[in-house]
């Protein structure tokens, strides 16, 4: 029988926790370097945006572990969803990020952009992965249709998510903090989206990528793990 630190293990290993750590240790280590040549705090706010996209892999990692130990009640994967699907837009939005890119004094522009790039793709891989996890959990569950179409509604939430932190500014504590507020924001775009400018737009682009990168992400993943298993 598995021991629990045996099924934890096996669980980050199965979802790519080696990857995401080197991932992000490249893209911090790309900041130590900046701040230290700049002697200026520009982009400090990334580390926290990094934190805020391993939110929802923790997240999905934690119901994974629940599911695996034969605990995956509705009970106990329901709050921890619907918290993984309000921390999800955390992931993917550190591509808008790039809007900060400008030449700027001391540092290559050049840097920067590999700089931003680095934790854009830490951010994006924190978020197919936490993915996964939740649309395999569906399927076993539910079948692959339920799945997919879980896949489809979190990727166009993602999208809209992106949109209120990037334009609106918008948290994903708010709903703790300011849920009165953020409810009234959510019924006026519901009720004339047309009306902001770029809400269906962002929604709609950021909602296409991260079901297109899954898609593609799919398709990859059991193909690699098919051929370790061959080679083993």
């Amino acid at each position: 029988m598995m021991t629990l630190r045996s099924r934890w293990m096996s669980l980050l290993r199965q979802h790519g926790l080696l990857p995401v750590l080197l991932s992000s240790a490249v893209a911090v280590v790309m900041l130590h370097l900046r701040l230290e040549w700049s002697g200026k705090r520009s982009f400090l706010f990334l580390v926290w945006n990094l934190f805020l996209a391993w939110v929802p892999y923790g997240l999905a990692l934690l119901a994974g572990l629940l599911h695996a130990r034969g605990k995956g009640r509705w009970w106990n994967l329901l709050p921890l969803g619907g918290a993984w699907l309000l921390a999800f837009p955390n992931a993917p939005y550190l591509l808008t990020d790039f809007i900060h890119l400008k030449p700027r004094p001391g540092v290559p522009m050049w840097f920067d952009a590999a700089m931003l790039a680095s934790f854009a793709a830490t951010g994006w891989l924190l978020g197919l992965l936490s993915l996964e996890v939740w649309k395999r959990l569906l399927e076993e569950r539910w079948g692959r249709v339920v799945a997919w179409g879980g896949v489809l509604a979190a990727s166009v939430l993602c999208g809209y998510g992106i949109y209120l932190g990037r334009f609106e500014r918008w948290n994903s504590w708010n709903v703790l903090n300011r849920p009165g507020s953020l409810f009234e924001a959510v019924l006026g775009h519901l009720s004339e989206p047309l009306t902001y400018r770029w809400l269906v737009g962002t929604t709609a682009v950021f909602a296409a990528l991260v079901l297109l990168s899954y898609l593609v992400f799919e398709i990859l993943v059991p193909r690699r793990r098919r051929q370790e298993r061959a080679s083993a």
